[in-house]
């Protein structure tokens, strides 16, 4: 784990691995450390680096830049320094900053891998029904963020996303982490639920024409399975596996199947 200066704040950063380059993002409310399972997995044939998003971890969070745009460009920044395009592995928001990348660096990019990407606000004209959905699901929890009432946001997003037993069956060193990154939850909601000039579209996706690997549980929220319906008809180039014992976790409580999905979609038969 090193800590750098990148884009002028200060990120965290995990490298292991020898082969092509490749760049992970993991999730909200997590870190870099949360990559440890993929990337055990996948160090003999991809040379790797998992950076903390902003605000978690090691990583700063600029309050005057939107989140995302924050995280872009530290990846973009990350993969200009790679001889020649890296693949792209990303988890749940780490997987929207992966697919924007994709969009406005194609030249930096040679695969996507995305696990869950919660991209919300595609649905908004790929499918008005699921997004309306999604809303009105979420309208608890956003009005807990807005109170900045902590303990029952994260109580709520965690049993929603993060499995069984919620923010009290977590041990206390974890509960002050997601105490302190659960804000950030509110921070991302402008790039990847709410309509905004500027935003990813579909047309904007339709334009990724890299190979992409879609990734989901089965046990995942169901809005998550409509977003990726609307990628896989969306994206050229691109194929999908649902992992059945999973969940939106499912890097972290299931990394061996996210690998084996991984090694076949990048290597073919080495599986």
């Amino acid at each position: 784990m090193t800590v750098e200066l990148v884009k002028g704040r200060r990120i965290g950063i995990r490298s292991t691995g020898t082969g092509a380059p490749t760049l992970l993002a993991h999730c909200s409310l997590a870190h870099s450390g949360a990559w440890g399972g993929v990337m055990a997995g996948l160090n003999d044939r991809l040379c790797m680096t998992a950076f903390d998003l902003p605000g978690h971890g090691e990583s700063e969070f600029d309050t005057n830049i939107d989140i995302q745009d924050q995280a872009c460009e530290t990846a973009t920044a990350i993969l200009e320094r790679a001889d020649g395009p890296s693949h792209f592995i990303g988890h749940s928001f780490g997987a929207t900053v992966a697919l924007r990348c994709a969009v406005e660096r194609p030249d930096l990019v040679a695969s996507l891998s995305l696990y869950e990407p919660v991209y919300f606000s595609l649905l908004a004209s790929g499918n008005p029904a699921a997004y309306a959905k999604e809303l009105e699901a979420s309208a608890e929890f956003n009005a807990y963020l807005l109170a900045k009432d902590w303990p029952k946001a994260a109580d709520l997003f965690l049993k929603n996303w993060g499995g069984e037993g919620g923010f009290a069956a977590m041990p206390e060193v974890q509960q002050r982490y997601v105490l302190k990154t659960i804000p950030l939850i509110l921070e991302s909601n402008h790039t990847i639920i709410e309509l905004h000039e500027g935003g990813l579209s579909l047309a904007d996706v339709a334009r990724v024409d890299v190979p992409c690997l879609l990734m989901e549980g089965a046990r995942s929220p169901e809005v998550i399975h409509r977003v990726n319906d609307l990628l896989e008809d969306t994206l050229p180039n691109v194929e999908r596996q649902v992992f059945q014992a999973a969940a939106h976790m499912g890097p972290i409580s299931h990394p061996s199947v996210v690998v084996a999905a991984i090694r076949s979609f990048l290597f073919g038969d080495d599986a």
